[in-house]
C-alpha cells in the first residue's frame, strides 16, 4: 500500500508539473505532455485524475473554464453540447465528449454554473448514438467498440437507467459466445486483451452485479491471453465518415492502449473474485518503475511522455486502492494480527489448503532472464575441457571467454539499473490513525 500511494502521487506531481496554460481561457494538458497547448480530452483526464484520487487542484477552476469554452454552441441537435479533437476538424466526438462528459459527473461538476453544461452533453452522447445501439465517432459512422464502451462508461454516470445504455449494452453482448468470447476494435474483429478488458470493465459499471455464462467465459479468455508483464502500449488508428458509413473518409482518428492496467480493472471485477497471482503480478508491473517527469524522461510521441499511459496506469491503481474485499457469502476470519477472507466457492475447502503452493520454476523465463550466464558457463565449460584434452592451450581458452564475460556483466549491470525502488517506510505507529 506504500509503494501504490507513492506511485499514485508521483503520477499527480508529474501532472500538477505539466499543467499548461492556454491562450485563450483557463488551461489544462495535452495528451503528448511534452506540448504546452492544452487539448479538450487531456484537459478532462488530468482533472478526473485528481478527482479519482480525491486530492485537491489548484488549477481545477481554470480547467473547467477551458472545457467550457470549447464545448460546441450549434443550432444542429447532432453538434450542439459536444466536444470535437484538434484532428476532428472542429466536428465534436465520442472520443472527447464522452470522457469529458464522465469527468463531470464523476467530479460532480453539474451543480456548478461556471462549468460546461453536461445535459446538453448527455443530449449530444444521446442523439449520436446508432441504430444498432453501438457508437461511432458520431452518429452514422461505424459502431466500434472501444467508442460504445467511452459513451457507455460516461452515460452510466450521467443516467444509469437510460434506455441508451441498455441497447449499448446488448450491442456489445449480442454476438459473444463461449467460442468467441472476447471482443476486438469492431464487433466481428479478433480479440485483443485491450478491447476485451475495456468490454469487461465497462459492463460492469453499466450493469453492476451482473453475472451469465458469457461474462465468465470472456473473464477466462482473458486471463488465458493476458501477460502481467506486459507494458506494450499501441494505437488504434481508424478512418472517420462524417457522412455515414460508405461515404469518403474525412480524416483519421487514433486512440490510445495500455492493456496491462485495464486489464487489471477487468480482473477485478471479476465475478467470482480477482486472480490474486495475476493480480500480484500486474501490480508488481505497474509499480516497479518510478513514475518521473515526462519532460526530462521522453521524447515526443513516445510512451513515456504520454497522458494516456499516466491515465491508465492512474486509474488502475487507483481501482486497486479501491478493491471490496468482501463479497456476499465470503467468510471472513478475524485473528490478532490479520484478517483473512475466504471467497464463498472455497468455503468448505480448510484454510492452510489455501495458501498457495511454490510455484514451479519456469525454465523458459528463466534462460531469458540469464541466458548470458549460460552462453558464459557452457562456454566456459567447453573451453575446459578442449584444455583438459590437448585440443588447445590456455591462451586460447582465455580468448574464447572474454565476449561471455564481458555480455555477462554488461546484462547483470542493466538488470540492476532496472530493478524496483525500495519500498517507502510504513507509518511508525504512533503515526497511525485508529479506525
Amino acid at each position: 500500500m506504500a509503494v501504490l500511494t507513492a506511485r499514485l502521487d508521483e503520477s499527480l506531481d508529474v501532472l500538477r508539473d505539466a499543467y499548461a496554460v492556454a491562450d485563450g481561457d483557463g488551461g489544462g494538458w495535452y495528451h503528448d505532455l511534452t506540448r504546452p497547448e492544452p487539448g479538450t480530452t487531456a484537459t478532462a483526464l488530468g482533472l478526473l485524475a485528481f478527482a479519482e484520487a480525491r486530492r485537491p487542484f489548484e488549477h481545477f477552476d481554470d480547467g473547467l473554464a477551458f472545457l467550457t469554452s470549447r464545448q460546441t454552441a450549434s443550432g444542429d441537435v447532432l453538434r450542439d453540447g459536444g466536444w470535437s479533437t484538434k484532428t476532428s476538424l472542429g466536428m465534436p466526438v465520442v472520443e472527447a465528449t464522452a470522457w469529458i462528459a464522465r469527468f463531470l459527473a464523476r467530479s460532480r461538476c453539474d451543480l456548478r454554473d461556471d462549468a460546461p453544461d453536461v445535459r446538453r452533453a448527455y443530449h449530444w452522447l444521446l442523439r449520436n448514438q446508432n441504430s444498432d445501439g453501438g457508437w461511432g465517432s458520431l452518429l452514422g459512422c461505424q459502431s466500434r467498440v472501444w467508442l460504445t464502451c467511452l459513451a457507455l462508461r460516461a452515460l452510466t454516470q450521467l443516467n444509469p437507467y437510460d434506455p441508451a445504455i441498455v441497447r449499448g449494452v446488448e450491442w456489445l453482448t449480442a454476438d459473444r459466445t463461449g467460442e468467441r468470447p472476447g471482443w476486438g476494435p469492431t464487433s466481428m474483429a479478433a480479440p485483443t486483451v485491450t478491447h476485451t478488458a475495456f468490454a469487461l470493465v465497462t459492463l460492469a459499471e453499466a450493469r453492476p452485479g451482473h453475472s451469465d455464462a458469457r461474462i465468465l467465459a470472456a473473464h477466462d479468455w482473458l486471463i488465458e491471453h493476458f501477460d502481467p508483464e506486459d507494458e506494450h502500449t499501441w494505437i488504434e488508428t481508424y478512418d472517420v465518415s462524417p457522412h455515414g458509413t460508405g461515404s469518403k473518409p474525412v480524416w483519421r482518428l487514433a486512440l490510445w492502449h495500455f492493456g496491462l492496467p485495464i486489464a487489471l480493472m477487468a480482473l477485478l471485477g471479476d465475478p467470482r473474485g480477482p486472480s490474486g497471482a495475476t493480480v500480484a503480478r500486474a501490480f508488481h508491473t505497474l509499480v516497479q518503475g518510478k513514475v518521473t517527469n515526462p519532460r526530462w524522461n521522453g521524447y515526443p510521441g513516445s510512451g513515456r511522455t504520454s497522458l494516456w499511459t499516466l491515465w491508465w496506469r492512474l486509474e488502475g491503481l487507483t481501482e486497486l486502492l479501491r478493491l471490496p474485499l468482501l463479497r456476499p457469502r465470503d467468510m471472513l476470519h478475524l485473528t490478532p494480527d490479520a484478517t483473512v477472507v475466504q471467497r464463498a466457492h472455497a468455503r468448505d475447502r480448510p484454510l492452510p489448503a489455501l495458501i498457495p503452493a511454490r510455484p514451479r520454476t519456469d525454465l523458459v523465463r528463466l534462460v531469458r532472464r540469464h541466458w548470458t550466464v549460460l552462453v558464459l558457463t557452457l562456454v566456459t565449460g567447453g573451453s575446459l575441457g578442449g584444455v583438459a584434452v590437448g585440443l588447445w592451450e590456455w591462451k586460447d581458452f582465455w580468448l574464447s571467454v572474454i565476449l561471455p564475460i564481458v555480455l555477462t556483466f554488461t546484462h547483470e549491470a542493466v538488470k540492476r539499473r532496472r530493478s524496483p525502488p525500495a519500498v517507502p517506510p510504513a507509518p511508525e505507529p504512533s503515526q497511525r490513525s485508529s479506525v
